[in-house]
């Protein structure tokens, strides 16, 4: 396929109700040159099913079959193996995306080619009958960048506006990729941010783009997002998540007070919602208060706290009790936002 340049890539496990609407959004692409590649990480509904009916009808849609599930990281993975083109999308299928999208990158590589493309994203938040009820946009002014000092500020101004650790918010050229062997670990919940603090470590050349171009989508009835499931080790993969960005500043020389104070708040948002899932996973407040307690000890609490400031509302009154060591305090305050959260979704959200 000559001049093929983008690749999107869709892992894709048990989304039989979303996969034809993510892919009618890629077949409505204003911009035609495009390949699709389905990874069907061993679904057990009709997923593969409904991207093969694709694939039959348009030669650029590939579907590959994996034959256990291996998780995302793997599907994505093997993806970018086989890519062909010049750069590389990774799309989920459950979101949605503007028709423009691979329109509006390519407009602006045709000025200046670049390592890695950033465009905006709105997170909208849907009701049990699909119905938008709440939508949040996330962007960067429209800029091209090339001064790696700039860049590494930038990635603090991303990871800020949580912008930094998402894989579907950008297009990233493949062989800056292929060339710095940049992959997906195999680690849950973080492997996104770990691919982007190592795609970042010798980005050149960034183009960011304002238009809000994906919807990631938030359905008040689906369990399944990260946000939603157990994960027994979540706030020790925060802490990683946190110590890796912490790690890359330092190496780039770029470490300053707002990092420290974009990762305090991080750090303490992260300490809030391990309590919260405690309580939402049935745990005895003691053993909750109990673990949150013992992180006092440690060097990150130590250095993290001298940077929460006061901040917004949310930082007063959630994570500033934990930062001052007020545990049980932050405990009756995680209690309730468990309970807003689980009974008025949409209050949560726009409180968030």
């Amino acid at each position: 396929m000559e001049n093929l340049v983008f690749t999107i890539v869709m892992p894709s496990y048990g989304v039989e109700a979303y996969i034809r609407d993510a892919i009618e959004d890629v077949l409505h692409q204003s911009y035609r040159r495009w390949e699709l590649i389905i990874v069907d990480d061993a679904s057990p509904d009709r997923t593969g099913t409904i991207a093969e009916e694709y694939a039959a009808n348009d030669t650029r849609i590939r579907v590959i079959h994996q034959q256990d599930n291996k998780g995302v990281s793997a599907a994505r993975n093997m993806g970018l193996s086989e890519a062909r083109g010049e750069y590389i999308l990774f799309l989920d299928p459950d979101d949605r995306y503007d028709s423009e999208l691979l329109m509006a990158i390519y407009q602006k590589l045709m000025d200046e080619k670049v390592d890695v493309v950033i465009y905006g994203h709105t997170e909208d938040y849907l009701d049990e009958t699909g119905q938008c009820e709440y939508s949040r946009e996330f962007f960067l002014p429209t800029q091209y960048v090339n001064d790696k000092g700039v860049i590494r500020h930038l990635v603090v101004e991303l990871e800020e506006m949580t912008m930094y650790g998402y894989p579907w918010n950008k297009a990233f050229s493949v062989s800056h990729l292929r060339e710095r062997g940049v992959v997906f670990p195999d680690i849950a919940h973080i492997e996104d941010i770990l691919f982007n603090v190592d795609a970042f470590k010798h980005v050149h050349s960034m183009q960011l783009i304002s238009d809000r171009l994906y919807h990631y989508i938030n359905r008040v009835d689906d369990k399944s997002r990260a946000t939603r499931k157990v994960l027994t080790d979540y706030f020790e993969l925060q802490k990683i998540r946190i110590n890796a960005i912490r790690d890359q500043q330092e190496r780039w020389g770029t470490v300053d007070t707002r990092m420290y104070t974009v990762l305090a708040s991080e750090y303490f948002r992260s300490m809030f919602s391990m309590m919260e899932r405690g309580i939402r996973e049935g745990q005895p407040a003691a053993t909750i208060i109990a673990t949150a307690e013992a992180e006092r000890s440690t060097e990150m609490f130590g250095v993290l706290s001298r940077y929460l400031g006061e901040g917004s509302r949310t930082v007063r009154f959630l994570y500033a009790p934990l930062a001052r060591g007020n545990f049980r305090q932050a405990y009756r305050r995680a209690y309730f936002v468990s309970w807003v959260r689980e009974n008025f979704p949409f209050v949560f959200a726009k409180l968030k």
